[in-house]
């Protein structure tokens, strides 16, 4: 049956009192051979979009499923304190039959099959799946395997990522182990989860350093593909001024590509030459791009990977019956923030398109974005800003929020997981625009959708 429920009485009372929260634990059941809206990815971004829908569908249209073969949700924001601070790694973890919706059906399988001209997916197990919309929000990969020699060193020999809730204790450990010698830390040519994290964690290393009393033991340097040291001019020239004032090295233009773990060398590409430079520690942001099941598949944009949608209505320019958000998709935004501003309009949208077919009109996706950087034990630059005109948005005006503040670390350390565990599954987690917690209404803010076909009816 969707949305089989364990009871909370079997869990341990931590565990009990979320699943009471939520109304219990969902149990895996087999997919159908077709459902009203399928969802592929089970992250925070297909939790929260179920529940939306759920809450708002017709009852008779209320047949939602879940493809998702982990049995664990991830706050993957959480990874930066988990390899920054010693966080615990176990409070970035909830079984998946915990945040999955009351009234969704888990298929706890992978997508193996887009097959969009006759609306059907192929799961890892063989099962074809037919569906009225598709809804794909399945994260991004971390293609650690592109870097020659990385992932036979990762985890050892001083090389380490937070990019992985195995890998990202380990960072901590080579963090407080370091005592002296060159630490360097990367950021890649190819767009990745939340632009900023890369520094967060050299920020948080640095600062640990400092207090341990061997900062200038260690040289610190950053390896940034990129031109910038962000994308958004404002908090670039604050981010460049705290990496002046603390003196880290900036090294732009160079983009790893090769490690040697024994030798602790690492390759850097740097305008058509190779780079060598020594480190005692390292840490990789790998290469990121659309998992492969999507990025060869016609659903996604040939030259990029990524589904192949209008990056404001979320909806696929080809196929109107598929709608994409969050790291997966054309959409620039990928942020947890931008991803919970994007859900309601994919709601929005997928509702309209059930029940008005060609008629049907769409919300946009505003363009808010927010990466909350941590450049200290207890300092946050909150930059928040509008993927589409580059511009800085402002949410607790006046605070100067290019400018490390208190206020955002309470929030980035207390605030934004229990949110992520506790809001967003119950699909009460939106944008800034509407004040987070309130619904945002899209009447008077509509376009013309594509027409629906056949493939929606």
């Amino acid at each position: 049956q969707p949305g089989a429920r364990v009871s909370a009485a079997a869990l341990p009372s931590g565990l009990a009192s979320f699943s009471r929260l939520l109304g219990g634990v969902v149990s895996p059941s087999p997919a159908q051979p077709k459902h009203r809206v399928l969802i592929i990815g089970g992250g925070m971004g297909g939790v929260s979009i179920a529940s939306q829908l759920l809450k708002k569908l017709e009852e008779q249209d209320r047949d939602v499923a879940i493809v998702e073969p982990s049995d664990t949700n991830f706050y993957r924001p959480g990874w930066t304190m988990v390899g920054g601070i010693g966080y615990d790694v176990k409070e970035t973890a909830q079984p998946m039959g915990q945040v999955i919706p009351e009234g969704a059906t888990w298929v706890r399988e992978r997508c193996a099959e887009f097959r969009p001209e006759s609306s059907e997916v192929v799961l890892g197990n063989g099962q074809t799946v037919g569906y009225d919309v598709l809804i794909v929000t399945a994260g991004i990969a971390y293609d650690f395997d592109t870097i020659k020699g990385l992932p036979e060193t990762l985890g050892k020999n001083g090389v380490s990522s937070i990019y992985g809730h195995k890998t990202a204790p380990l960072v901590w450990e080579q963090i407080c182990g370091l005592k002296g010698g060159t630490a360097i830390f990367t950021n890649p040519a190819t767009a990745v989860s939340c632009g900023g994290a890369p520094q967060k964690i050299m920020y948080l290393a640095e600062n640990h350093w400092r207090r341990e009393g061997v900062r200038d033991a260690v040289d610190v340097a950053y390896y940034s593909a990129g031109p910038k040291v962000f994308g958004i001019d404002k908090y670039a020239d604050s981010l460049a001024q705290e990496q002046d004032e603390r003196g880290i090295g900036r090294c732009m233009e160079y983009d790893l590509v090769e490690v040697d773990g024994p030798a602790k060398t690492a390759v850097f590409e740097h305008k058509g030459e190779r780079v060598t430079k020594k480190f005692d520690l390292l840490h990789v942001t790998p290469n990121m791009s659309a998992p492969g099941f999507i990025k060869k598949s016609p659903i996604a944009n040939e030259q990029t990977g990524w589904v192949d949608v209008d990056k404001k209505t979320c909806q696929h320019n080809k196929y109107p019956n598929i709608f994409s958000f969050g790291d997966c998709s054309a959409v620039p935004a990928r942020t947890f923030t931008g991803l919970a501003s994007q859900a309601p309009v994919v709601a929005h949208n997928v509702i309209g398109f059930l029940r008005d077919g060609l008629s049907a009109e769409s919300a946009q996706y505003d363009g808010y974005t927010c990466c909350p950087i941590m450049v200290g034990d207890d300092q946050v630059i909150l930059a928040e800003f509008n993927v589409f005109t580059k511009e800085p948005v402002s949410t607790f005006w006046p605070i100067d929020q290019s400018r490390p503040n208190p206020l955002f670390y309470f929030m980035k350390r207390f605030i934004f997981r229990p949110v992520y565990f506790n809001l967003c599954p119950v699909g009460r987690w939106f944008s800034a625009s509407s004040f987070f917690v309130f619904e945002p209404n899209y009447t008077g803010k509509t376009v013309k959708r594509a027409a629906a076909s056949s493939r929606g009816a």
